[in-house]
């Protein structure tokens, strides 16, 4: 079933933004409002000059022109050229697969939320610009495999359901390495803190 990851994800991040998360925490109302309307609009589609979108992708979209718009030239042409690298493997990855599917060797969805997920964490350390980089790569990535599909008459929605799933895998993958990364790091402090602790009672 087209959407199943995307729907256990999706409901699971906005069932946490909004009875877990830390009402203090400034990021708390607009993830749970994007998550509840990228929920709502994944099944509806428009057409737009030649492409059949989901209005999902206009969510994304809307989120990713407000999360960049006050960024540095520097930080932006650099989340520029990390989410057009992700484009570029989104999209090969998509056209190998077309061309020849043997070499998929398990779950397409998986496969390509792993390469996304291995990406963004080699080109950004922050967890928001590896999220952003992410998400910006794989939309674009996916209307970039929608034009070329045009061209040959084969019609492919962007957004849709699957590239949804595959979008939802990424990103749950990436902030459990954020998680697992806060742990380490909170685990390194404790220890060298009772390192100095017991230093100083010796002197």
């Amino acid at each position: 079933m087209e959407g199943l990851y995307f729907y256990w994800l999706a409901w699971i991040g906005w069932v946490w933004t909004t009875f877990f998360m830390n009402k203090d925490n400034p990021l708390r109302l607009k993830w749970t409002i994007l998550l509840l309307a990228v929920i709502f609009a994944a099944p509806y589609t428009v057409e737009v000059l030649i492409f059949e979108l989901h209005l999902s992708a206009f969510t994304i979209a809307l989120f990713i022109f407000f999360e960049t718009r006050r960024k540095k030239t520097g930080s932006f042409l650099y989340l520029f050229l990390s989410s057009f690298i992700i484009m570029l493997a989104y999209t090969s990855f998509l056209m190998f697969e077309l061309f020849d599917p043997v070499w998929v060797l398990f779950d397409r969805k998986i496969m390509l939320g792993a390469v996304g997920f291995y990406l963004a964490v080699l080109l950004h350390k922050n967890r928001h610009d590896r999220i952003l980089t992410l998400i910006t790569g794989f939309l674009q990535g996916d209307i970039l495999f929608s034009a070329i599909l045009w061209k040959f008459n084969f019609p492919y929605p962007a957004a849709s359901m699957a590239f949804m799933d595959i979008l939802f895998i990424s990103l749950g993958l990436l902030l459990a390495w954020s998680a697992i990364e806060t742990m380490i790091a909170v685990m390194s402090g404790s220890t060298i803190n009772q390192v100095e602790g017991e230093e100083q009672k010796t002197s």
